[in-house]
């Protein structure tokens, strides 16, 4: 006898809407969440795209800022400013609205088991130890359990700083390209015209002194209120994401982007994803139809994942000077233009397609590397 219809492992956003996604169509679910409290400690810049309202729910009560252009600095700090007039991204509460989900989630049936740390897994039996004593069963299981130690990726340093003689433009954020910490970057995310959350993910393990330079190239007179830090898993468009009675969802099944790290997006269309896979296994009493949910995650995301990690490769190809002049390229060309028009937060394909199919790449990278570059995008 089962305990659950399904039971899913980790209550962070992509976790507790799946959770609540699957209830809503009747099914007893178990959610169970290692952390005493749910969303803490935050472990993540809140930047999100507007796109968001279209794959999930998102009162407006967690939106702290609204973000509507970026401008983008090179090693050296020549600068491109990015502006539309409609919003592009908020600024949200992570703690609060990973919260707001796991309530959603309880609030339609879900049986939310907090302080209860997952420590062994059967994915052919589909059994789940819970603290090393109890267990706990269903025929299908989601492991949303985030990051593991071991994950390849990137690693995450970031402050809540507030400016003592500094006014913002809370509409845009910042975005520093830097050598070395590329293919990552830099960022300082307004959350009001004196605060920031200012960070920078990389592949290697710099010191937050690094991060300190950064704030000071704005204003040497700052408060530092918090400070984070966390992992982000590398990409992996060849992952399985089913093994045995068990999905993968999220973090744990490296569903982010290559370029930025942000995985809300990705792992809330997921989540809608594996909900009609997981229905139609419960319904016909058959747990290898788990695979349609990776089969139909992979061929909607493939291509969108595999070009931002070309782009990714490139990045990883340029030095500090490159960099330099590329941004200085930019804007003596006024691509600014054709980025507004075909850029996306989340969609980044029709960019870079515009940008081959203009030649315009082959303008903004030296020769000396063009043979390298030729063999990522082939």
């Amino acid at each position: 006898m089962w305990d659950y219809d399904v039971l899913v492992m980790g209550a962070g956003p992509i976790g507790s809407t799946l959770a609540r996604l699957l209830a809503e169509k009747g099914f007893k679910v178990g959610l169970v969440e290692k952390k005493k409290i749910v969303g803490l400690p935050l472990q993540c810049a809140g930047l999100v795209s507007w796109k968001i309202k279209k794959v999930n729910i998102l009162p407006d009560e967690f939106i702290i800022n609204r973000i509507k252009g970026a401008i983008i600095h090179s090693p050296s700090d020549h600068t491109l400013k990015i502006s539309r007039d409609n919003v592009e991204a908020y600024v949200i509460d992570r703690v609060s609205y990973d919260q707001h989900l796991a309530e959603e989630a309880v609030s339609n049936g879900v049986e939310l088991l907090t302080n209860s740390k997952v420590t062994k897994v059967d994915y052919k039996h589909g059994e789940v130890t819970i603290n090393r004593t109890d267990t706990l069963s269903a025929p299908i299981l989601v492991d949303a359990m985030g990051f593991k130690a071991g994950q390849g990726g990137f690693h995450a340093k970031q402050y809540l700083i507030e400016y003592q003689d500094t006014i913002m433009d809370p509409k845009f954020l910042d975005l520093k390209i830097n050598a070395n910490i590329s293919p990552g970057f830099l960022w300082r995310i307004p959350l009001s015209k004196t605060k920031a959350r200012i960070g920078f993910f990389s592949e290697s393990r710099k010191p937050w002194d690094f991060l300190i330079k950064f704030i000071k190239g704005f204003s040497s007179h700052f408060k530092i209120i918090e400070k984070y830090h966390g992992n982000i898993p590398a990409p992996d468009p060849n992952r399985r994401l089913y093994k045995g009675r068990c999905i993968f969802i999220g973090d744990s099944a490296a569903q982010v982007k290559p370029t930025t790290g942000g995985g809300l997006i990705l792992g809330f269309r997921a989540a809608r994803i594996a909900v009609e896979a997981i229905e139609e296994a419960i319904t016909e009493g058959d747990h290898s139809i788990l695979r349609e949910y990776h089969e139909r995650y992979h061929e909607i995301h493939d291509k969108e994942i595999k070009n931002q990690l070309r782009l990714q490769k490139t990045f990883k190809l340029l030095g500090n000077e490159e960099l330099d002049n590329a941004i200085l390229k930019m804007k003596e060309r006024n691509l600014k233009d054709i980025i507004i028009t075909y850029s996306d937060m989340d969609d980044q394909t029709p960019l870079i397609q515009e940008f081959l199919k203009r030649g315009l790449i082959t303008s903004l990278i030296p020769s000396l590397i063009w043979k390298k570059v030729t063999r990522i995008w082939k």
